[in-house]
């Protein structure tokens, strides 16, 4: 709205000027524009951030790149008056406040480098490596709770008063009459070494920060689905945080979704009912 008020500050001007049949309209002063200079220069780059990560058909998780960016453009510099250089410090100790916690931190570090537009390109060494370490240790977790608890053994001959197949019995015997009629010199084939499930991890992640970011304008999930055989335990990780809002602005318009859905006339429903209505008008495009 500021902006648009110094768009058309001479139309305003006319019509202040002009309109008689009221009282007299006060008039913009040169001291009115000047504060409105300074306002808009403050809040124009936080607008069109605003803009950006308030969307949610797209990826915004991913904002520390985009933090980064915001917090130089709101640096004072020699040509800002008093007023601006006063508003972006005071949004830069809002953002410190909002943003800064270490938990918050750790997350939007965690997005940024699962985000393939990104990868580890906007983050120094330290925190490159203890993030790393951080969603690799992630992913070991959940690989461990998806196992079984409990894997039941082979059966052996006599239990449950069945013994294994012919085939397998004479395949048994025939390993061991191998192993009995080697040569104690012949070397054995060694069998390739089976990778542990933190070894397949890291051998994932070294794979994918050695390649080159991906163009901004692609959406990093359908990378990951289209890469999701190459990169199987990174992919089910990156939908986890990926899919993260950087802004409340969603959830808000759910609200208002709800607001819609729910009027005197259907005061009657349940909630259940009330659920799918609110997701299906969300989803569903008419």
């Amino acid at each position: 709205m500021v902006e648009r008020m110094l768009e058309q500050e001479q139309a305003i001007k006319r019509v202040f000027a002009q309109d008689k049949s009221r009282r007299p309209l006060p008039q913009l002063t040169w001291q009115d524009i000047s504060v409105l200079e300074s306002v808009n220069n403050a809040l124009k780059p936080v607008a069109d951030f605003t803009d950006i990560l308030s969307g949610e058909n797209y990826v915004t998780g991913s904002l520390l790149p985009m933090l980064a960016h915001l917090e130089g453009v709101l640096e004072e510099s020699g040509n800002d008056s008093k007023l601006t250089a006063d508003l972006k410090r005071v949004i830069l100790e809002q953002m410190e406040g909002r943003y800064g916690d270490d938990t918050i931190q750790r997350m939007m570090r965690k997005a940024t480098l699962l985000d393939p537009r990104y990868r580890g390109d906007h983050m120094k060494p330290p925190k490159l490596h203890s993030t790393k370490s951080e969603i690799m240790e992630e992913i070991v977790r959940e690989i461990a709770l998806s196992l079984p608890s409990s894997t039941p053994g082979p059966l052996h001959a006599g239990e449950d008063g069945e013994e294994p197949p012919l085939c397998l019995r004479n395949k048994s015997l025939w390993a061991a009459f191998l192993r009995r009629e080697q040569p104690p010199n012949t070397p054995t084939t060694a069998a390739p070494a089976t990778l542990t499930d933190e070894q397949k991890v890291e051998s994932e992640m070294t794979t994918y920060l050695q390649e080159m970011a991906i163009d901004g304008e692609e959406d990093p999930l359908t990378w990951w689905k289209t890469n999701e055989k190459r990169f199987p335990f990174m992919a089910r990780l990156a939908r986890n945080y990926l899919c993260i809002c950087a802004t409340s602005t969603p959830s808000e318009r759910v609200f208002s979704t709800a607001g819609s859905v729910v009027t005197p006339i259907r005061s009657l429903l349940k909630p259940d009912k009330v659920n799918m209505l609110v997701f299906l008008a969300r989803n569903i495009e008419i």
